[in-house]
């Protein structure tokens, strides 16, 4: 008795001429912003994260039902090795603190921009910045200001906030400013990390500025 293959996604014979056309977008931009247009940068830096955005929730849906690609399959097509695949693109198994949102996974590409309103708030840090985040609890690395979670939804909110100005008005104004603003945003948490860094501690015992000679102390 031979086990059932595993449904697939029906195959569209138009993808390879999608894919040859959205590169051909692509350089076409980056063509006009070389010749001169360098207000277009950001912009373009947004499309790429927004590329590296799409690419994590199509993985996402790839390994969810009913496609179930396995880790090893999925690897294979990006031309890496499996736990470098699952370290990229998060995998709840391994660590629920590198995993994306659940509610990403389930929404996949038809996410909305309600669902990721919800998410971008659930998972920023908060000002001043926590040391983790309070929605996954990822200990953000030196200068990395975004969980796995956020720094998939950052881009797509962004670029979609205009579809549903009433989802992104239940944002609080330190997060809409943090979502408009990023440069901004980590120039602050830069500072207040390198306060808190500087703080004395507590428990050590207050030393003298001056020995009883009169001479200074050593810091």
């Amino acid at each position: 008795m031979t086990s059932r293959p595993r449904k697939r996604a029906r195959r569209h014979v138009e993808t390879a001429q999608f894919d040859a056309f959205a590169r051909r977008i692509i350089r076409a931009y980056g063509r006009r912003v070389a010749a001169g247009d360098v207000e277009a940068l950001a912009s373009m830096v947004t499309l790429s994260a927004e590329v590296d955005a799409m690419l994590r929730l199509a993985v996402a849906g790839l390994r969810a039902k009913p496609y179930s690609y396995s880790w090893d399959e999925i690897a294979r097509r990006l031309g890496v090795s499996k736990q470098a695949a699952q370290q990229r693109y998060g995998d709840s198994s391994t660590s629920s603190r590198h995993a994306l949102d659940i509610r990403l996974r389930q929404a996949g590409l038809g996410v909305t921009v309600a669902t990721l309103v919800q998410v971008f708030a659930d998972h920023h840090p908060g000002s001043p910045a926590a040391s983790r985040c309070p929605g996954c609890g990822y200990p953000y690395p030196d200068k990395v200001l975004d969980c796995p979670t956020n720094a998939t939804v950052r881009p797509l909110l962004l670029r979609r906030r205009g579809e549903d100005r009433d989802a992104v008005a239940r944002l609080t104004p330190d997060q809409h400013a943090d979502l408009l603003s990023q440069h901004h945003a980590r120039a602050s948490r830069a500072a207040v990390r390198q306060a808190a860094s500087h703080a004395p501690d507590p428990n050590r015992p207050a030393l003298p500025l001056f020995t009883l000679n009169g001479t200074e102390t050593a810091p």
